[in-house]
Protein backbone atom coordinates (compact mmCIF):
# COMPACT_ATOMS: atom_id res chain seq x y z
CA UNK A 1 0.00 0.00 0.00
CA UNK A 2 1.18 3.52 -0.80
CA UNK A 3 2.74 5.21 2.26
CA UNK A 4 0.57 8.30 1.75
CA UNK A 5 -2.55 6.16 1.93
CA UNK A 6 -1.26 4.53 5.09
CA UNK A 7 -0.77 7.98 6.62
CA UNK A 8 -4.33 8.90 5.66
CA UNK A 9 -5.64 5.75 7.30
CA UNK A 10 -3.62 6.47 10.44
CA UNK A 11 -4.92 10.05 10.57
CA UNK A 12 -8.50 8.87 10.14
CA UNK A 13 -8.00 6.34 12.92
CA UNK A 14 -6.73 9.14 15.18
CA UNK A 15 -9.75 11.32 14.33
CA UNK A 16 -7.75 13.74 12.19
CA UNK A 17 -8.74 14.99 8.74
CA UNK A 18 -7.01 13.07 5.96
CA UNK A 19 -6.13 16.34 4.23
CA UNK A 20 -3.10 16.68 6.49
CA UNK A 21 -1.50 13.46 5.16
CA UNK A 22 0.85 15.25 2.79
CA UNK A 23 1.91 17.69 5.51
CA UNK A 24 2.61 14.86 7.96
CA UNK A 25 4.65 12.98 5.37
CA UNK A 26 6.73 16.05 4.57
CA UNK A 27 7.21 17.15 8.20
CA UNK A 28 8.50 13.80 9.41
CA UNK A 29 9.95 12.66 6.08
CA UNK A 30 8.04 9.40 6.34
CA UNK A 31 8.96 6.77 3.82
CA UNK A 32 8.07 3.64 5.80
CA UNK A 33 5.19 2.56 8.01
CA UNK A 34 7.55 2.10 10.94
CA UNK A 35 6.71 4.38 13.94
CA UNK A 36 3.82 5.87 11.98
CA UNK A 37 1.53 5.94 15.03
CA UNK A 38 4.16 7.89 16.97
CA UNK A 39 4.44 10.45 14.17
CA UNK A 40 0.67 10.85 14.09
CA UNK A 41 0.58 11.38 17.86
CA UNK A 42 3.35 13.97 17.69
CA UNK A 43 1.52 15.76 14.90
CA UNK A 44 -1.80 15.71 16.76
CA UNK A 45 -0.38 16.92 20.09
CA UNK A 46 2.21 19.48 18.99
CA UNK A 47 1.55 20.67 15.45
CA UNK A 48 -2.12 20.26 14.59
CA UNK A 49 -3.42 22.80 17.17
CA UNK A 50 -1.28 25.56 15.67
CA UNK A 51 -2.30 24.62 12.13
CA UNK A 52 -5.99 24.63 13.04
CA UNK A 53 -5.67 27.96 14.88
CA UNK A 54 -3.98 29.49 11.86
CA UNK A 55 -6.65 28.08 9.56
CA UNK A 56 -9.37 29.53 11.79
CA UNK A 57 -7.70 32.94 11.73
CA UNK A 58 -7.40 32.84 7.94
CA UNK A 59 -11.01 31.74 7.60
CA UNK A 60 -12.16 34.54 9.88
CA UNK A 61 -10.15 37.09 7.88
CA UNK A 62 -11.59 35.80 4.61
CA UNK A 63 -15.14 35.89 5.96
CA UNK A 64 -14.62 39.39 7.33
CA UNK A 65 -13.19 40.63 4.03
CA UNK A 66 -16.06 38.99 2.16
CA UNK A 67 -18.63 40.57 4.48
CA UNK A 68 -17.04 44.03 4.15
CA UNK A 69 -16.91 43.68 0.37
CA UNK A 70 -20.60 42.76 0.25
CA UNK A 71 -21.55 45.64 2.56
CA UNK A 72 -19.54 48.11 0.48
CA UNK A 73 -21.14 46.85 -2.73
CA UNK A 74 -24.66 47.02 -1.27
CA UNK A 75 -24.03 50.51 0.08
CA UNK A 76 -22.74 51.73 -3.28
CA UNK A 77 -25.69 50.23 -5.17
CA UNK A 78 -28.34 50.97 -2.53
CA UNK A 79 -28.98 47.29 -1.76
CA UNK A 80 -29.83 45.30 1.37
CA UNK A 81 -29.51 41.52 1.39
CA UNK A 82 -29.25 41.69 -2.40
CA UNK A 83 -32.47 43.65 -2.80
CA UNK A 84 -32.94 47.31 -3.74
CA UNK A 85 -33.80 49.53 -0.78
CA UNK A 86 -37.03 51.35 -1.40
CA UNK A 87 -36.56 55.08 -0.93
CA UNK A 88 -39.51 57.12 0.36
CA UNK A 89 -40.99 59.38 -2.26
CA UNK A 90 -40.00 63.01 -1.88
CA UNK A 91 -43.58 64.20 -2.10
CA UNK A 92 -44.88 61.61 0.39
CA UNK A 93 -46.40 63.32 3.43
CA UNK A 94 -45.43 61.43 6.64
CA UNK A 95 -48.34 63.10 8.42
CA UNK A 96 -50.97 62.26 5.85
CA UNK A 97 -52.67 59.64 8.07
CA UNK A 98 -53.06 61.99 11.05
CA UNK A 99 -56.32 63.81 11.80
CA UNK A 100 -56.27 67.43 10.53
CA UNK A 101 -56.04 68.90 14.05
CA UNK A 102 -53.16 66.64 15.06
CA UNK A 103 -51.38 67.24 11.76
CA UNK A 104 -51.67 71.01 12.20
CA UNK A 105 -50.28 70.76 15.76
CA UNK A 106 -47.29 68.65 14.66
CA UNK A 107 -46.52 70.99 11.77
CA UNK A 108 -46.67 73.99 14.11
CA UNK A 109 -44.32 72.27 16.57
CA UNK A 110 -41.91 71.43 13.76
CA UNK A 111 -41.84 75.08 12.70
CA UNK A 112 -41.16 76.19 16.28
CA UNK A 113 -38.37 73.62 16.63
CA UNK A 114 -36.78 74.74 13.34
CA UNK A 115 -36.98 78.39 14.37
CA UNK A 116 -35.37 77.54 17.73
CA UNK A 117 -32.56 75.54 16.08
CA UNK A 118 -31.92 78.37 13.59
CA UNK A 119 -31.79 80.84 16.47
CA UNK A 120 -29.36 78.66 18.43
CA UNK A 121 -27.18 78.21 15.34
CA UNK A 122 -27.09 81.97 14.73
CA UNK A 123 -26.31 82.69 18.39
CA UNK A 124 -23.55 80.11 18.47
CA UNK A 125 -22.03 81.54 15.30
CA UNK A 126 -22.19 85.09 16.72
CA UNK A 127 -20.60 84.09 20.02
CA UNK A 128 -17.84 82.20 18.22
CA UNK A 129 -17.15 85.12 15.88
CA UNK A 130 -17.05 87.62 18.77
CA UNK A 131 -14.66 85.38 20.69
CA UNK A 132 -12.40 85.18 17.67
CA UNK A 133 -12.55 88.97 17.27
CA UNK A 134 -11.50 89.51 20.88
CA UNK A 135 -8.46 87.30 20.35
CA UNK A 136 -7.70 88.99 17.02
CA UNK A 137 -7.88 92.47 18.58
CA UNK A 138 -5.24 91.51 21.12
CA UNK A 139 -2.90 90.47 18.30
CA UNK A 140 -3.87 93.43 16.11
CA UNK A 141 -3.10 95.86 18.95
CA UNK A 142 0.57 94.93 18.76
CA UNK A 143 0.77 95.52 15.01
CA UNK A 144 0.80 99.37 15.17
CA UNK A 145 -1.65 99.44 12.28
CA UNK A 146 -4.44 102.08 12.11
CA UNK A 147 -7.38 100.99 14.31
CA UNK A 148 -9.88 101.24 11.45
CA UNK A 149 -7.89 98.64 9.51
CA UNK A 150 -9.07 96.01 11.97
CA UNK A 151 -12.29 95.79 9.96
CA UNK A 152 -10.23 94.27 7.15
CA UNK A 153 -9.47 91.22 9.29
CA UNK A 154 -11.72 88.23 8.60
CA UNK A 155 -11.65 86.15 11.79
CA UNK A 156 -13.57 83.34 10.11
CA UNK A 157 -11.15 83.04 7.21
CA UNK A 158 -9.00 79.94 6.76
CA UNK A 159 -6.01 82.30 6.64
CA UNK A 160 -4.65 82.79 10.20
CA UNK A 161 -5.13 86.25 11.72
CA UNK A 162 -1.36 86.68 12.09
CA UNK A 163 -0.88 86.08 8.37
CA UNK A 164 -3.63 88.59 7.51
CA UNK A 165 -1.98 91.17 9.79
CA UNK A 166 1.38 90.55 8.13
CA UNK A 167 -0.18 91.32 4.73
CA UNK A 168 -1.67 94.54 6.12
CA UNK A 169 1.67 95.52 7.68
CA UNK A 170 3.40 95.05 4.34
CA UNK A 171 0.74 97.18 2.67
CA UNK A 172 1.03 99.81 5.41
CA UNK A 173 4.81 99.98 4.94
CA UNK A 174 4.42 100.37 1.18
CA UNK A 175 1.88 103.16 1.57
CA UNK A 176 4.00 104.85 4.21
CA UNK A 177 7.05 104.75 1.96
CA UNK A 178 4.93 106.12 -0.87
CA UNK A 179 3.86 109.02 1.37
CA UNK A 180 7.48 109.76 2.25
CA UNK A 181 8.54 109.69 -1.39
CA UNK A 182 5.68 112.01 -2.33
CA UNK A 183 6.42 114.42 0.49
CA UNK A 184 10.08 114.57 -0.42
CA UNK A 185 9.21 115.03 -4.08
CA UNK A 186 6.88 117.92 -3.25
CA UNK A 187 9.42 119.48 -0.90
CA UNK A 188 7.12 119.07 2.09
CA UNK A 189 9.90 117.43 4.10
CA UNK A 190 13.29 118.92 4.87
CA UNK A 191 16.14 116.42 5.16
CA UNK A 192 17.47 116.14 8.71
CA UNK A 193 20.89 114.55 8.67
CA UNK A 194 19.90 112.71 5.53
CA UNK A 195 16.61 111.44 7.05
CA UNK A 196 12.99 112.50 6.74
CA UNK A 197 11.57 114.17 9.85
CA UNK A 198 10.04 111.70 12.33
CA UNK A 199 6.27 111.57 12.84
CA UNK A 200 4.04 109.89 15.37
CA UNK A 201 1.84 106.95 14.38
CA UNK A 202 -1.17 109.26 14.63
CA UNK A 203 0.44 111.77 12.28
CA UNK A 204 1.37 108.99 9.83
CA UNK A 205 -2.21 107.73 9.86
CA UNK A 206 -3.59 111.20 9.19
CA UNK A 207 -1.04 111.78 6.46
CA UNK A 208 -1.83 108.45 4.79
CA UNK A 209 -5.53 109.30 4.95
CA UNK A 210 -4.87 112.56 3.21
CA UNK A 211 -5.23 114.76 6.31
CA UNK A 212 -2.72 117.58 6.93
CA UNK A 213 -0.38 117.40 9.92
CA UNK A 214 1.28 120.24 11.79
CA UNK A 215 4.50 120.13 9.76
CA UNK A 216 3.48 118.85 6.35
CA UNK A 217 1.20 119.55 3.47
CA UNK A 218 -1.46 117.22 2.16
CA UNK A 219 -0.57 114.35 -0.15
CA UNK A 220 -3.42 112.65 -1.98
CA UNK A 221 -2.59 108.97 -2.44
CA UNK A 222 -6.10 107.95 -3.38
CA UNK A 223 -6.56 105.82 -0.24
CA UNK A 224 -10.11 106.92 0.48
Amino acid sequence: MDILQKIKDALKKAGIDEKYAGKVKALFQIEKEENLDNYIKLFKDNILPDIQANEQTQQTSVEKARKEAIEAYEKEHNLKDGKTIEQPKQDEDPLKDLPPAAKAMVEDQNKQIKALMDSISTLTSTVTTNTKKDSAKAIFGESKLPDKWFDRIDVNSETPVKDQIKVLQDEYSEIRQSVIDKEVENGSYSPNNGKVADKSEEEWTKLMDGEPTKDSGTVDLGLK
